[in-house]
């Protein structure tokens, strides 16, 4: 079978083709190998830290010769056989060695004593009596007692001793009508007004006083107190600020409850015995008794004859017109509320 023109040219280009690459590599330069070099490493051990050189007492045991590497120096040349070191200080300091004591002297013989003279006895020579301090001669037992409102805040008993007769005189509701309401300035709260003309301002109330009506309430002035607060608070949530200036106008006197608390603080009943001549003060005045009555530990004097404990509450509210900061008119609002026990 014959090969067609076509053939024949492609075979004969193929074959120029390979001999022309086979004469390039032959005429190509042959380069030359790289010299390979040898490196030498070489490792050392890492040097130990230099110790701090110390001075310390020469040991016991003696040594010719010193050691040739050693960071304890002493005036004497010495081997140690043991090192120790302290735990617990900064760079270590070896426990201290015992110094040796000296040989203790022998005791010398004892002479038998002689016996000494006797001498005539004087007699004692007489005490002069200790100079008395007036000022202790006049504090009496008496002075150191507590009164009998201290002891029942403290304790909640009876007193022991009966009131005196001044306290007996002071016993029924004591006399409001000379109070003088607004007698701080606007905002600066509730004082509470106790024995003595002690006050203690309470900021977070409205402003006002409370006081104890009568003897047996200052007797019991803690427990009061606290029922007292209770229901001067409670008037501002019931709506004593809600009343209208009118209506606050219309109160003539005092509102006047009695209410009955539990020998164990809670609210019996109450009844209103006197109206301030406004009916909506006085519905009020009730609210406030009945929410804020309430005590954990009532003290057992207290109690009257019925083993109940009756309180008795006075209120009464002012109201009066100013200028405020800006200049505009504003209302100032003042409530009194007296507390006292049967």
């Amino acid at each position: 079978m014959g090969y067609s023109t076509e053939q024949r040219v492609g075979l004969g280009v193929s074959i120029s083709l390979h001999l022309l690459i086979f004469l390039f590599f032959l005429r190509a330069p042959v380069l030359p190998v790289p010299e390979t070099s040898v490196i030498d490493v070489t490792f050392e051990a890492p040097r130990p830290a230099p110790r701090k050189q110390q001075i310390v007492s020469p040991p016991e045991n003696k040594a010719d010769k010193p050691p040739l590497s050693t960071d304890r120096l002493s005036d004497v040349d010495a081997t140690a056989i043991k090192e120790q070191i302290k735990r617990g200080t900064e760079g270590g300091i070896p426990n201290p060695v015992a110094e040796p004591q000296p040989p203790a002297p022998e005791p010398k013989p004892q002479q038998p004593e002689q016996p000494k003279p006797q001498q005539p006895v004087k007699d004692p020579a007489p005490k002069k009596p200790a100079a008395t301090n007036h000022r202790q001669n006049d504090l009496n037992l008496k002075d150191l007692k507590l009164d009998d409102a201290t002891l029942a805040m403290k304790f909640g008993n009876v007193a022991k001793n009966p009131p005196s007769a001044a306290a007996n005189a002071s016993s029924k509701s004591s006399d409001l009508s000379s109070y003088a309401a607004f007698s701080r300035p606007p905002g600066t709260g509730a004082t509470f007004v106790g024995s003595g003309g002690v006050s203690d301002h309470l900021p977070n109330l409205p402003d006002g006083d409370i006081t104890l009506l009568n003897a047996k309430a200052n007797t019991y002035a803690g427990f009061v107190r606290r029922v007292a607060v209770q229901v001067f608070a409670q008037l501002r949530s019931q709506g004593w600020e809600k009343l209208s200036m009118n209506e606050v106008r219309r109160i003539n006197d005092f509102t006047t409850i009695e209410a009955i608390l539990s020998p164990e603080g809670r609210f019996i009943s109450l009844q209103l015995v006197e109206g301030s001549g406004s009916p909506s003060f006085d519905s009020v005045v009730k609210q406030a008794v009945a929410g804020g009555m309430k005590d954990p530990n009532p003290p057992a004097g207290a109690r009257a004859a019925d083993g109940m404990i009756h309180f008795i509450f006075k209120a009464r509210s002012w109201t009066s017109v100013g200028a405020g900061r800006s200049g505009a008119p504003s209302e100032h609002r003042w409530l009194l509320l007296a507390t006292g026990l049967e």
